[in-house]
């Protein structure tokens, strides 16, 4: 393997795209609608061509850069021979080799959450895409996906030496990295030594699907990805005064609109979009599409398009660079986060459990402690007990209960 072998893994929310390069060439891994500029600016940054790009199976959960890629950077998109794919020039097979640079990687047939699943392996490093995730596994009833085919895949991965780093497509909990090593010792699927018994563990478990599945596995195998007009923020401002009849369909949740919103915007909640579909039609304008980071909205824009609406455009990045680049926002008196809330209760818990021990009883020290101790298991599980208690408030529920929703690929231990 080449010395300057490089590794740069992006994330957008909980999915991770990489982009390996050796001397001047590049390929990316399961890129994601919402990168293109990062993408291309790395590209730019370290001089390199891209010279293939690999998606690991059919996503469900969120839409392909691989059909824009190929058509402005002219590189070879690649995916397993079973996948039903209008986008791949290439068919890959297990044990072929694909060679960047002086490096080269082996492809390994990796099917159980999908049929077409591919992991890559070279340098010490494993892209598992949504096979084996960090302490989980892909769910296996998405496109042909089996519990069997998963079990005899995590046998195969289990043989790789221990100091192999696994990097997943996703992680729920922004853990970037892993080892079959620690996967071994701490992930329960990888613990399972009877097929049968996986299986029907794996069958047992009842997820709801991804929002919008059926229409994103369908722009995925068609690549219809590349027919969504991108359009920057700065973009934005001239379009409108020069066409009074293009109007900004934001498709945030109500909490995120209320927080911080453009003048002018429509806000229609993603989830809600359907219902609203033939009013957005019969008003006969022209509609660019933006939410948070730049995730949703071509979701929603393909819904639009779907269903007859002409000149719909996404803003690349959505709210997140509108403000970045310092164009005009209005901030209202939104509700509060869910993670302002926090802290602004283990304050003044803590500031109270001081006060009480001063001037009370000394024993009462220990409210501060223990509050103190829930803040260090947060910081090192990732998991809030005080967050899941006020998620359970009706305050919380109606502010959050209209976030894009469904499932995940991943299965829970």
């Amino acid at each position: 393997m080449a010395k300057d072998f490089m590794v740069k893994q992006f994330a957008a929310g909980s999915c991770y795209s990489y982009i390996l390069s050796s001397r001047d060439e590049a390929l990316i891994i399961d890129p994601h609608i919402s990168l293109q500029e990062e993408y291309a600016g790395y590209l730019k940054k370290k001089g390199l061509g891209l010279k293939f790009i690999i998606d690991t199976h059919t996503h469900a959960d969120h839409f392909s850069l691989a059909a824009v890629l190929k058509k402005k950077l002219g590189a070879q998109a690649l995916m397993h021979e079973k996948a039903v794919s209008g986008v791949a020039d290439k068919r890959l097979k297990d044990n072929e080799q694909v060679a960047v640079g002086a490096s080269s990687f082996k492809v390994i047939s990796t099917p159980g959450h999908t049929d077409d699943a591919v992991s890559l392996y070279g340098a010490g490093r494993l892209f598992t895409g949504d096979v084996l995730l960090i302490g989980s596994v892909g769910r296996t009833d998405f496109q042909n996906g089996s519990p069997e085919s998963m079990f005899d895949t995590l046998q195969k991965l289990k043989a790789l030496p221990d100091d192999t780093i696994v990097f997943p497509g996703h992680d729920y909990h922004e853990k970037r990295s892993s080892t079959i090593a620690q996967e071994k010792k701490e992930n329960p699927f990888l613990a399972e030594q009877n097929k049968e018994a996986f299986a029907k563990n794996m069958r047992a478990k009842s997820i709801p699907k991804p929002f919008n599945i059926d229409n994103i596995v369908r722009v995925n195998q068609k690549g219809e990805a590349a027919s969504i007009e991108m359009i920057s923020p700065r973009e934005v401002p001239a379009l409108m005064q020069k066409d009074p009849q293009v109007k900004l369909l934001d498709v945030r949740s109500p909490l995120e609109f209320a927080q911080v919103h453009i003048k002018d915007a429509i806000s229609v909640p993603i989830d809600m979009l359907a219902a609203k579909i033939n009013d957005l039609a019969q008003s006969k304008q022209r509609y660019i599409v933006f939410c948070r980071t730049g995730n949703r909205s071509p979701m929603a824009a393909d819904m639009l398009m779907q269903s007859g609406i002409h000149g719909v455009k996404v803003m690349q990045g959505g709210m997140t660079r509108w403000q970045k680049d310092g164009l005009p926002v209005i901030k209202g008196e939104g509700g509060i986060s869910l993670e302002r809330q926090v802290r602004l209760i283990a304050g003044s818990v803590v500031l109270l459990g001081i006060l009480l021990s001063w001037f009370v009883h000394w024993a009462l020290i220990f409210i501060p402690i223990f509050i103190s101790c829930g803040l260090i298991y947060s910081g090192i599980s990732d998991n809030c007990l005080m967050g899941m208690l006020l998620m359970k408030l009706p305050y919380n529920k109606k502010l959050y209960k209209t976030k894009l929703g469904g499932g995940t690929c991943a299965i829970s231990g």
